[in-house]
């Protein structure tokens, strides 16, 4: 809303309601920055309530009793083990993705970050580092859990929300006093978190002959500059901002061996891993030759949705590379399969 008619309606609501003029003056002053960013004005749990559309006694034992409104389950990591999801349960999620919504997604991140930011991409991410002499790949260790709900709380107040506020919403998007890894909100916030190390660390590789972006916990250089005092350096800022570097993940390529970012490699043309694509051509060799039931039975699985998951992987590969001739057949392939399926069931 434009701030000259936010405030002159502000202004006869108060006359009507005979507000003191030194309450009125301390409203407009506090709403102010918020109207200008495009910010809802809340100064406290009844008005966040009455946005929402929720009764304010249940808000808050959403917002200090969150433990009770999330379901808990884990998935698989990639590179072994488990990874806790925390997903919260439908009231709660539509508070916080009204906060999404409505706060964070008018709040702007660094432009170093890739993940959950509108028209980028993992793929954009990967393509800034193509045909690089040098790639360094570094991680930020446990991510989510990393980001406290103080930290949470200083974002609201970088708005210009006031400290009650701030706490309010912070304990909303919080689980247990962290970020958790299934919330609607957590992924933004996260990358807002992040906004002055990605300043601190994109300067700093720009001084020195490096490229950098940041998808999510991924942390990608490219260049020629000195690999030693890059790694050494953001180190030292992950620690100066209570993050640590997850020394495991850290990897250096040349331009002789491979060079991946995110599980695209990036040497010349932008292109998944091989590994990935012969896994797919596997798939489609046995369907072919055996028969979709005979390669089922033989492989053990029971996947009921196993072509739908197989589509997915090689529509996957094909907006990495829309251009790979061998994926554009199978993916033909396999759409005809899933029609005739469908076609067999009725």
């Amino acid at each position: 809303m434009d701030w000259d008619k936010f405030k002159t309606q502000a202004i006869q609501k108060a006359r009507v309601d005979r507000i003191r003029d030194i309450e009125l003056r301390s409203y407009l002053s506090y709403a102010e920055k918020l109207v200008k960013q495009n910010l809802p004005v809340i100064v406290d749990a009844a008005s966040l309530a009455s946005f929402v559309g929720i009764d304010l006694l249940y808000l808050c034992q959403m917002a200090y009793g969150t433990e009770y409104f999330y379901r808990r389950f884990q998935i698989s990591k990639k590179s072994g083990g488990m990874r806790e999801i925390a997903e919260p349960l439908p009231d709660l999620k539509a508070v916080q993705n009204w906060i999404l919504t409505n706060i964070l997604n008018y709040t702007s991140v660094s432009k170093y970050a890739k993940a959950y930011v509108k028209n980028q991409s993992i793929k954009s991410n990967a393509r800034f580092h193509r045909e690089q002499k040098v790639l360094v790949s570094m991680d930020v260790k446990d991510f989510f859990p990393s980001i406290k709900i103080e930290d949470v709380f200083k974002i609201f107040v970088n708005l210009g929300y006031i400290e009650n506020v701030s706490w309010f919403l912070a304990h909303l998007c919080c689980l247990n006093g962290e970020l958790p890894q299934g919330a609607p909100t957590s992924p933004y916030l996260s990358n807002l978190r992040m906004r002055n190390f990605d300043s601190e660390v994109g300067t700093y590789a720009l001084e020195n002959g490096w490229r950098y972006t940041r998808y999510a916990d991924d942390l990608t250089f490219s260049g020629d500059g000195n690999v030693k005092e890059l790694i050494r350096t953001v180190s030292g800022l992950l620690l100066k901002n209570h993050l640590y570097p997850n020394t495991k993940k850290t990897r250096v390529a040349r331009q002789n061996t491979r060079q991946e970012v995110t599980g695209i490699v990036v040497n010349k043309k932008i292109q998944t891993a091989k590994q990935y694509r012969k896994k797919i051509r596997q798939e489609v060799y046995y369907i072919k030759k055996y028969g979709l039931d005979s390669h089922l039975t033989f492989c053990q699985i029971s996947q009921k949705n196993y072509l739908n998951h197989l589509q997915g992987k090689i529509l996957y590969a094909l907006f990495v590379n829309p251009k790979d001739k061998e994926l554009l057949e199978y993916k033909e392939f396999i759409s005809d399969l899933l029609i005739k399926t469908k076609s067999s069931l009725k």
